[in-house]
């Protein structure tokens, strides 16, 4: 765990200076996301949009160019199960629940598919990709799973309404580093394989807003 904390650091320190190094030439924009948050794991197995609760967040985005760029993300979002919504026969037997609350702290690289930039406006509207690395923070939890490494990734869509508005939605996941988020863990499962043998993921869909933010190459008469 403290390898883990160790290398967060690392990537948000790093990510803080490549931003000031390219800061002359980079659009920057800051908003909100609204949406939904849901789990994956031993309960709920494969149903998405399963038990959606309320999610919501704030934003920051610093692109090179109008297609690479850098995010940092925090959402809020909040978790639960009950093995009785299932109508499996072991579930119904084994009975089990949780619920919790947590918030998600994310280092994102986005790619577009599609130019866009807001003061260029090549094109009005974009889907993209995203990855990178998150942490969660536990606020609230019936089982002690404990602050944890993430992997988010996902997929969207943006369209810019006017030279300073772009909207959005997107769908993301977050790949854990844990099998006990639930309560359940699988008896095959130990840190040292946790990685790639369990079960427990996160979900965040919905909405998004960001407002470009000054940039002397965009909004300044002697740069254009």
């Amino acid at each position: 765990m403290i390898a883990m904390r160790a290398l967060l650091s690392i990537f948000f320190i790093s990510l803080f200076f490549l931003s000031m190094t390219n800061a002359q030439r980079a659009s920057r924009e800051a908003g909100f996301f609204l949406g939904t948050s849901y789990y994956i794991g031993d309960i709920n197995t494969n149903r998405q949009f399963y038990a959606p609760s309320l999610s919501f967040g704030g934003l920051f985005k610093f692109f090179f160019n109008d297609r690479h760029g850098l995010r940092i993300q925090a959402n809020y979002g909040q978790f639960r199960a009950n093995d009785k919504d299932f109508s499996n026969a072991f579930q119904l037997y084994r009975n089990s629940s949780f619920s919790a609350t947590l918030l998600d702290l994310d280092a994102i690289y986005e790619f577009n598919f599609l130019p866009y930039k807001f003061n260029e406006r090549k094109t009005v509207f974009s889907p993209y990709l995203f990855g990178g690395l998150g942490y969660e923070f536990v606020l609230q939890s019936q089982n002690p799973m404990g602050n944890h490494l993430a992997i988010p990734f996902g997929i969207g869509i943006k369209y810019l309404v006017s030279r300073k508005v772009s909207i959005g939605i997107e769908w993301s996941f977050r790949k854990t580093f844990r099998d006990n988020i639930d309560g359940i863990q699988d008896p095959g499962v130990t840190s040292e394989n946790s990685l790639i043998s369990n079960k427990d993921w996160y979900s965040f869909a919905g909405f998004f807003i960001t407002f470009r933010l000054f940039d002397n190459t965009g909004d300044c008469p002697v740069y254009r």
